[in-house]
């Protein structure tokens, strides 16, 4: 069995911690690193009081963890604390994995083993062992209607209310990554102040330019109008707008209309197209349908090159930020 090294006072073990494996230890496989972080953070909240967290808490990733302090850590006694909590995130990168299946075998009821991945392999023999001798939780990233869905309860939880066609806007704008929706929640919930729901105004003036320049913008480019999308440009980079923001949002949206036409070539229609694709709600999907209709799948593949020309110039710095956005402008609207 274990060595129990002891730190304090010796400390009885709490009638949850003898429930067997799952009390002591987990798996917990996310590509989205804010579910993770939020997972474990919640864990060490629930296990650990707040004052007693230096002593009784320790987070290292695969790459640089120890096996001989990993397990001097686990067999150490809490001290002012109930249980202590050791995170190994990326555990597929720790390279002695199968020594620490020794300790997982006869734990430390007192200490609790979370371990992290971003990309476990399933048929690995790391999951294999692991999965066989302890939970696995799996944390899925919310996708269409369920994304903004998250989005509301994020606000929600911040004592917020909002719509679900803003939440979705918000998703439109920001993508789905949800490290970055987050962000954004939370800078539109202090622009809010004191008020319990979020309003149009509120997102507008949490992004340069704000959200309905941006719009007018891809509009005005899928709509082929050239003197209205010099001056959302124009309007958006100097209230200090981020190339590269506006090139992933009109990127994103070519790729949709790129989508879209493939789809109608399938025999769907339009308007079934522009659901597919994600957009929700019927004044957007109008526009869509009429961006669509104009759009050349030959002209889309084009612009998504130029697209990307613009984007890999914008980060070596080739040239100045606005001849760059002005020549993809040229280029869009030719």
């Amino acid at each position: 069995g274990f060595v129990r090294r002891s730190r304090g006072p010796a400390v009885t073990a709490p009638a949850d911690s003898r429930k067997g494996e799952a009390d002591v230890s987990r798996l917990l496989i996310s590509a989205e690193r804010l579910l993770v972080n939020e997972a474990a953070e919640k864990l060490k909240e629930r296990l650990i009081p707040r004052e007693a967290i230096d002593l009784n808490y320790l987070s290292v990733y695969g790459w640089d963890a120890q096996l001989g302090p990993v397990l001097e850590f686990l067999q150490t006694m809490p001290f002012l604390a109930d249980r202590r909590l050791l995170v190994i995130r990326e555990i597929q990168e720790f390279s002695d994995w199968k020594k620490l299946l020794e300790y997982i075998k006869d734990p430390n009821p007192l200490s609790f083993l979370l371990l992290t991945s971003s990309e476990m392999d399933k048929k690995s023999a790391v999951y294999r062992s692991l999965s066989g001798l302890m939970e696995v939780s799996e944390l899925r990233r919310p996708y269409g209607k369920a994304l903004a869905g998250w989005v509301v309860k994020r606000f929600r939880s911040a004592g917020k209310e909002i719509s679900p066609e803003l939440a979705g806007m918000l998703v439109e704008i920001s993508g789905t990554a949800l490290g970055t929706l987050a962000m954004e929640v939370e800078k539109v919930s202090l622009f809010a102040g004191d008020r319990d729901t979020i309003t149009r105004d509120d997102l507008n003036a949490s992004l340069p330019g704000g959200v309905e320049t941006v719009f007018s913008f891809l509009d005005a480019l899928g709509e082929g109008k050239k003197s209205q999308a010099v001056v959302c440009l124009k309007r958006l980079l100097e209230s200090g707008a981020p190339p590269g923001f506006l090139v992933y949002m009109t990127a994103a949206h070519y790729r949709k209309l790129m989508v879209g036409k493939e789809l109608v070539g399938t025999g769907l229609r339009p308007a079934q197209a522009a659901v597919k694709v994600g957009i929700r709600y019927p004044n957007l999907q109008e526009k869509f349908v009429r961006q669509l209709r104009r759009a050349k799948e030959r002209d889309l593949e084009e612009d998504l090159k130029s697209l990307s020309v613009c984007d890999r110039n914008l980060k070596t710095g080739s040239l100045p930020d606005r001849v760059l956005m002005d020549k993809l402008l040229l280029d869009l609207l030719a």
